[in-house]
């Protein structure tokens, strides 16, 4: 037997619980299986392994001793051999499995175990499933019903599988199939949801000029208050709120999460950074370029909707305001590059923390931007001849179709080649470099231009605990709140010797701009009172069109964003989306 089969037992799910049974047919000796300690597209040790119990081996049906030897690797000895383990699984992400008697979802990294060495071996799972479960969904061939083939281990791990009885729906895009496993209920127009999901495939594809799958598998979960997605080389998995489906904004904000895993497929699961594949499981796989892997994935999630003509000019441009608003209200732009955000996204991002806000950028913001940027700076150079997708065909053929990774110089090197520009300074001042970016000057290229909002209301500079609505999660830095002394965990108790109960937002609105103001606080059980004098709130920003714009900038806006510039620009009607509100509200 010259592949690892997997059996995976749901039969009994009582304690959210699956046991899997590993056998590994090669003769060899010394041999160690271990399971990963992180999931590829989610940058941070997880420690799998944490949540495995009950490990034994087996050879020709007697057990034998085996030896662990660190957090995540047995030593098994002489094969072949099988082993047993129980995985616990009942966290709701797209990093995790999960298991009750409803469904099973398997995340590989956290269920299946690999046998060094041999990762290259087909790798078979065969699913025994709880009573009353009717299908599987998976991007893996299936060899029947409960049976499923990988060609290695990396595919196999690269392939979430759904079991149960969820929603299957179907479409076909380029001849090739499209499969949407949905589980859970809401108030999802599902018909309406597949046509949207449909053009958003269709725009993608013609963007980047190939479908490079014969079959691609959306796996959907509606969890309340669930969030996320995670990329795969023919599927995806997705999780958001059951009723995020009745206002625009909220189902705008699902469309884009759909948009920017679907573009992964070629953006980091094929046109990829050398650190990004193979990969080593077993620790850290450093990258300094994730603000190209995820910051233009964010950008393509928004210009491939507005290319489907889904969202409206008005729509996309918000959107694009949102991430400057972000941006600009992230006092880390001035201390970390693009390039550090990559490379500590291990320790700090998915870390997250009090003084992040303060010392971090976000990739997937600034890299978006930037992408924003060199998307106009081409159209313009060109007279709408290339644009960024150009760069993004010419690295995939020169390096995917190849059979390699990419690297800076070839990033760099791929203006050159297809827009005869030489974007070297602008590399080593935007990606390597913390600071502001030339936002204005760029989208100047377009007639347009950034119009702020200016609000009256008062804002101390703080955002609040998610857990605990009065107390302080964040201080951001250069605000009145730090500058006065004011600390993350910090409960706000009163202002100017009110009791604050659930209207603080309210409250800090209503004060004076300029004018000294008391804050009492508990700090470790004790109360203190801080003066302070609050500021404006962070102005909201919209784009506006110039009305001395010259054709040419027309022509690029027109280029651009698919739509005339004679259509106006509407903000009257829209309204952002409840989890930006509450993710970047400060106040």
């Amino acid at each position: 037997m010259d592949e690892i089969r997997y059996t995976v037992d749901a039969r009994d799910v009582r304690l959210n619980t699956f046991r899997v049974t590993m056998e590994i047919g090669r003769e060899a000796e010394n041999v160690e299986i271990a399971f990963p300690a992180w999931t590829p597209g989610s940058y941070v040790i997880r420690d799998f392994a944490g949540n495995v119990s009950d490990v034994f081996a087996e050879r020709k049906g007697r057990r034998f001793d085996i030896k662990k030897k660190d957090k995540s690797t047995w030593e098994i000895g002489r094969t072949p051999a099988t082993v047993n383990y129980t995985v616990h699984a009942h966290r709701h992400s797209v990093q995790d499995s999960y298991v009750d008697d409803e469904h099973l979802t398997i995340n590989g990294a956290s269920a299946f175990a690999y046998a060094k060495g041999v990762e290259s071996l087909p790798h078979v799972v065969t699913i025994v499933p709880h009573e009353g479960w009717s299908r599987v969904s998976s991007s893996l061939k299936s060899l029947d019903t409960w049976k499923l083939y990988a060609e290695n281990y990396d595919i196999l791990v690269d392939s979430p599988i759904e079991v149960g009885n969820h929603e299957v729906h179907k479409f076909t895009v380029k001849g090739k199939e499209h499969e949407l496993a949905l589980f859970g209920r809401g108030n999802i127009d599902v018909n309406k949801f597949l046509r949207d999901l449909k053009k958003i495939v269709q725009s993608e594809i013609s963007i980047m000029g190939e479908a490079p799958y014969e079959r691609y598998v959306f796996i959907y979960h509606l969890i309340p208050k669930g969030s996320g997605g995670l990329e795969h080389l023919s599927s995806t998995h997705c999780i958001s709120d059951p009723f995020l489906f009745r206002k625009r904004e909220d189902y705008l904000s699902v469309l884009e999460l759909f948009s920017h895993e679907f573009f992964h497929l070629w953006n980091v699961k094929r046109l990829r950074p050398k650190p990004l594949g193979p990969f080593d499981y077993s620790k850290e796989n450093y990258t300094e370029m994730l603000w190209f892997s995820e910051g233009f994935t964010s950008y393509y999630e928004l210009l491939a909707i507005r290319k489907a003509l889904i969202s409206s000019p008005s729509e996309f441009l918000r959107a694009l305001c949102r991430e400057i608003e972000i941006y600009k209200n992230t006092p880390g732009r001035l201390h970390q590059s693009a390039s550090e955000s990559s490379f500590d996204t291990w320790i700090k991002f998915y870390k997250g923390g009090e003084n992040a806000r303060n010392s971090t950028i976000s990739y997937y913001n600034k890299g978006a931007l930037l992408a924003m940027l060199l998307d106009l700076l081409l159209i313009k150079s060109t007279d709408g001849k290339k644009r960024l997708q150009h760069v993004m065909r010419h690295l995939y053929t020169q390096t995917y179709r190849r059979g390699r990774w990419f690297d800076e110089p070839d990033f760099i090197d791929a203006f050159s080649r297809v827009a005869d520009i030489d974007i070297s300074s602008f590399y080593s001042n935007y990606m390597k470099k913390p600071g502001e970016l030339p936002l204005e000057d760029y989208l100047g290229y377009a007639g347009l231009r950034l119009d702020r909002e200016i609000s009256r209301d008062a804002c101390l500079y703080i955002m609040m605990s998610a857990d605990n609505p009065l107390t302080i999660a964040a201080v951001l830095e250069g605000g009145p709140a730090a500058d006065a002394g004011l600390y993350p965990r910090d409960e706000i108790i009163a202002v100017n010797g009110t009791r604050i109960k659930d209207d603080l937002k309210d409250r800090i609105a209503e004060l004076s701009v300029g004018s000294k103001v008391e804050i009492t606080v508990a700090r470790d059980g004790r109360l203190r009172r801080v003066e302070l004098i609050p500021k404006m709130r962070p102005p909201k920003i919209y784009l506006k069109q110039k009305k001395e714009a010259s054709g040419r900038q027309r022509k690029v806006y027109e280029n651009w964003c698919y739509a005339r510039w004679d259509v106006p620009i509407d903000y009257s009607a829209l309204r952002d989306p409840e989890n930006y509100q509450k993710r970047y509200e400060i106040i």
